[in-house]
This record gives structure tokens, sequence and C-alpha cells, in this order.
């Protein structure tokens, strides 16, 4: 059951990403168009496609567009490097389900003077938009006493989080028609990101944030295919 959500959710995504991308893909008289997928997107497991143009050998613009699950249900193959994963209480709130989508827009500047150079580093700032959904339990903050037998009260919220990623990276070619995006990412929500329940958050597109972090870190790992 369970992997054929991951299918279904999978082709629902690519085509609502095709129908977004499809005005602005054909016609085109660039060099390169890319359309990718992250095959690793740490800490989280998400669903996502995202189409890339190469407007100059220094500018390439991106539009991404994912889907976490649950990132309850996610893995964390890094440990403590980047982020905690921390399943304790979260100021009193337990989590069952923290799930949503996000869009990104934005470019890299690549360090690169023509087409001619496949390997090459590269740095981004993007705009995204992000739905979160949390579902849980309140339980009891530290210190707090409550009444004996008092039962789990239920919490849930959807709260939208826009912010701005930035992004460096490797850009590696694979082959003529393969290449591969290294990226470590830090993004800043807004403000409403506070809306949250706790004070250890995991935002769709942006990342996981730990007690002590300000930013919200991601490593990224991107497959694209050219068009």
């Amino acid at each position: 059951m369970l992997v054929e959500t991951y299918i279904d959710m999978k082709i629902r995504l690519f085509g609502v990403f095709f129908l977004l991308v499809s005005c602005f893909v054909f016609g085109q008289k660039t060099k390169n168009r890319f359309l990718g997928s992250d095959i690793l997107q740490l800490p989280s497991t998400s669903l996502n496609a995202n189409y890339s143009l190469e407007v100059k050998p220094y500018f390439t613009s991106v539009i991404d567009l994912g889907y976490t699950i649950n990132y309850i249900k996610s893995f964390d193959f890094i440990g403590n490097l980047l982020t905690s994963h921390c399943d304790c209480a979260n100021l009193g709130y337990e989590m069952n389900n923290i799930s949503g989508g996000y869009f990104k827009f934005g470019g890299y500047y690549n360090l690169r003077n023509d087409f001619k150079k496949h390997n090459y580093f590269h740095l981004g700032v993007f705009l995204t938009s992000s739905i979160v959904h949390e579902n849980g339990y309140y339980t009891q903050l530290i210190g707090e006493t409550l009444p004996p037998h008092e039962p789990l009260v239920p919490v849930s919220h959807t709260v939208f989080v826009p912010g701005l990623n930035f992004k460096g990276g490797f850009v590696l070619s694979l082959s003529k028609k393969w290449a591969m995006d290294v990226d470590f990412q830090v993004s800043l929500p807004g403000e409403n990101y506070n809306t949250l329940y706790g004070y250890r958050n995991y935002i769709p597109g942006m990342g996981y944030r730990d007690v002590v972090k300000a930013w919200y870190p991601m490593l990224i790992c991107n497959l694209k295919y050219r068009l």
C-alpha cells in the first residue's frame, strides 16, 4: 500500500509539474534544458520534479515542485552530522504527521564562461513557498502537572511558510544526456514559521531545524536529463 501511494503521488506530481512548465519548455531556443528529480534530499524523503533552463553559460533558471508525504516516517542517513532529527518531546507536542508541498523558483550563477564546460561550481538563490501540515497531540511541558489520566489533546493545523533558499554546489556531467547537481542548501523562512508546533520543526523544501539552529539546512542530490 505504501509503495502504491508513493507511485501514485509521483505520477500526480509529474502531471502537475508538466502543466506548470509545458508552455515554458517548448519553443525555447537555448543551449540546454533539463528535467530532473532529487534522488537524495536529506534529512527528508520527498517526491519532486524540477526544470532547469540554461539561459546563459553563467546563468541557469530553475523551477521546482515537491511534496513530503510524512517527515516523521522519513529517515536521516547522516544522523547528527547535518540535523538531529529528534523524536523527543517537542515543547509539549508529539507529532504523528508532518507533511506538505513546496514550490521553488530561482536560479544559479554558474562559474564558467561557455557551454563547453560541463563540470563546474554554481551558487543559487530561490524563493520558496511551503505548505506545512502538522498533526499530533499536546502532551505537557517540562514541570507542568496534568490531572491523573488526563487524555492527550489532539492538535492539527496547516501553515503557509514563504522563505528564501541559498544553495551552493557542483554540477557533474555523467554523459551526453545525464548530469547531476550536488548542493548544500540553507533556508531562511518567514516569521510565521514560529506558529509551527514546538521548537524543532521541519518545513518541506527548506529542511529541519534543531533547537539551537536559526537556519534550516539540507543536502540535495539532483539527477537531471537533458531534453
